[in-house]
């Protein structure tokens, strides 16, 4: 029986390691769209639907950098800083700010 009991403290600080580790790279996001003009907010990279009245589009955010973030759709891709802004897949993508893995974006329709 005592055997069992570092088996299972070992276990434990397993799942609590791996909790921990998963946290660091989860991503979140919100979005607001107001007269054809959303403003993104997002932490990671990831996907995010775009939506402007029936007009969708996926933008991809990946990879980040300290100093750019490259952002691509249907094909298109630009790597931008914070103050530019390009037209990838029909949206016009500026970045607004860059603090480690958070990233604003203002995007419309091109």
């Amino acid at each position: 029986m005592r055997a069992r009991i570092p088996a299972v403290v070992l276990l434990a600080v397993a799942l609590l390691t791996a909790v921990a580790l998963s946290a660091c790279t989860a991503t979140s996001r919100s979005s607001s769209c107001v007269n054809g003009v959303c403003t993104v907010s997002l932490s990671g990279e990831q996907t995010v639907e775009i939506e402007i009245g029936s007009f969708e589009r996926d933008l991809r955010v990946a990879p980040i950098t300290p100093e750019s973030v490259t952002v691509s759709a249907r094909g298109d891709s630009a790597d931008l800083t914070p103050g530019e802004s390009a037209e990838v897949g029909g949206l016009v993508v500026r970045v607004d700010s860059i603090a480690g893995r958070d990233i604003g974006l203002h995007v419309e329709r091109a």
